[in-house]
């Protein structure tokens, strides 16, 4: 495994996910807050990385806004070479604060 290809593709994922930050309105208009897990996993010879909810917010609406920005990252975030053809696993954490903009 390539730890300096995992590492920049797991730095460029976050930032690339921060574009796609929304807030949704009804949670924050009810209060709502919470920390969502996502796994991004690449499984040898199985095509592009998949996303899986590790941890939910304890709120639906939450969890799926972390989902859908993690989506549009992958989409727009190249695998690195040196992660090409292997397997590997990642966590982002996203973070809904209603303290944060």
């Amino acid at each position: 495994m390539d730890a300096d290809a995992l590492r920049a593709y797991h730095f460029a994922l976050a930032q690339q996910a921060r574009q796609f930050r929304r807030y949704p309105p009804l949670a924050r208009e009810r209060g709502w807050e919470g920390r969502v897990r996502i796994g991004v996993y690449g499984t040898r010879g199985t095509g592009p990385p998949r996303l899986r909810l590790l941890e939910g917010s304890g709120h639906a609406l939450l969890d799926e806004q972390a989902l859908a920005m993690m989506r549009e990252a992958l989409l727009r975030t190249p695998l690195p070479e040196g992660l090409h053809g292997r397997s590997f696993e990642l966590v982002l954490p996203v973070e809904f604060s209603l303290e944060q903009p």
